[in-house]
């Protein structure tokens, strides 16, 4: 066996392992993991009352963050403790989302797009977090085009919900 087939076979061993971690760490969604969730068509009425609980959740979450970002762009350039307090709000907002998101029992094709919003939620969340630890202004302002891209997968798996529940797009800020 060549050094680029020990490669190729030491990259599809890691690939595997990664896979079996993820699928063995998923949380559960509607009191079963993702995976598991019933996979039969949905009817109307049972999609309109999904998108009703959807929104429940995703219109105060969003309003909610829609006040931190504001408050957070009015801060970041004048005031660290302002901006740190906008940023900690906006990871309490992202948890509480995503908590009752994984509680709505999703069919198995919408709870696993649901588990991949809360993972890009997450990533957001972590990122924020580092960012709430900024010990200045100028280290602050260094995560803004990272945030910018965690954003728009975060956008982007939502967008991908509201579709499945027949919802229209998100409102562009």
């Amino acid at each position: 066996m060549g050094c680029r087939s020990r490669w190729q076979l030491a990259a599809a061993v890691g690939c595997l392992g990664l896979t079996v971690a993820a699928c063995a760490d998923q949380p559960t969604v509607g009191g079963r993991t993702a995976a598991a969730a019933p996979t039969a068509t949905i009817s109307q009425h049972q999609r309109a009352k999904l998108a009703a609980a959807y929104l429940a959740i995703a219109q105060p979450a969003n309003r909610r963050l829609d006040v931190e970002n504001d408050s957070f762009s009015d801060n970041e350039r004048v005031s660290l403790t302002a901006a740190l307090a906008d940023l900690r709000a906006e990871v309490a907002t992202e948890r509480w989302f995503d908590r009752r998101l994984l509680k709505i029992d999703f069919p198995a094709p919408i709870a696993n797009v649901a588990w991949q919003l809360v993972q890009v939620n997450n990533q957001r969340i972590h990122l924020t977090r580092q960012e709430s630890r900024a010990t200045s202004i100028a280290k602050l302002l260094a995560f803004a085009a990272r945030h910018r891209a965690v954003d728009a997968a975060v956008e982007s798996q939502a967008r991908i919900i509201r579709a499945d529940l027949g919802l229209p797009p998100p409102e562009s800020s």
